[in-house]
């Protein structure tokens, strides 16, 4: 079973200490990636990520220059159906959250990711270099001051929004030895990007929906 697109979301807000919204997760070896893009001017945190009330495992992420920040968090096998995810902070933050479900994912949390990359800087043109393999599929998380941005060629936009003074945005692409993940913003400013691969399921492994459910 190859790895598969199965859903997307997103949500957030401008002053909240937490952000919630719904996603609905379907289909066999199924798994889900949070990417969150925040204003960290205070050296706020994310305290926890949850989905069905489920906690995420935290990927990773970057600072970048100008206190805008950028995490992605991951769980294999989450629960089927729509369910909410829930993102929680140490304190009031303008925050863009976004959700991608895939479908033929490797199906333990450990195994599921590569290992992140991630870049920042100043400029009108972020880009990070992914290190992937050929059917795995990579998925990104931009954060950056309000400026818009447009995705780079061969990606897929995701999610792409603003809350307050901060913009996030994420995309897909078709894994390979190395893929560079990019987007184009209207004016220079600072900016942090961060990406990974996720990968397929292993051969012969496949966890089916729950009886009843999606």
């Amino acid at each position: 079973m190859a790895i598969a697109f199965d859903a997307a979301s997103s949500s957030g807000g401008a002053g909240v200490t937490s952000v919630t919204w719904s996603h609905t997760t379907s289909g066999a070896n199924r798994a889900l990636i949070v990417g969150v893009s925040f204003f960290d001017g205070s050296l706020q945190s994310i305290t926890g990520v949850t989905y069905a009330g489920t906690a995420m495992t935290n990927i990773g992420g970057a600072l970048g220059l100008n206190n805008d920040r950028a995490q992605q968090w991951k769980l294999s096998n989450p629960a089927s159906g729509a369910n909410n995810i829930v993102v929680s902070f140490s304190a009031a933050v303008d925050a863009v959250c976004g959700a991608v479900s895939f479908t033929g994912a490797h199906q333990t949390t450990a195994s599921l990711t590569g290992t992140q990359a991630n870049a920042t800087g100043n400029s009108t043109a972020p880009s990070v270099n992914v290190a992937s393999a050929t059917g795995e599929i990579v998925i990104d998380t931009l954060a950056q001051f309000a400026r818009t941005d447009t995705v780079g060629a061969g990606q897929t936009e995701r999610w792409n929004a603003t809350f307050g003074s901060e913009d996030g945005a994420g995309s897909t692409e078709a894994g390979a030895a190395t893929v560079t993940m990019s987007w184009t913003l209207s004016t220079a400013i600072d900016w942090v990007l961060v990406g990974v691969g996720v990968k397929p399921a292993a051969v012969g492994t496949t966890v089916e929906p729950f009886p009843g459910r999606l």
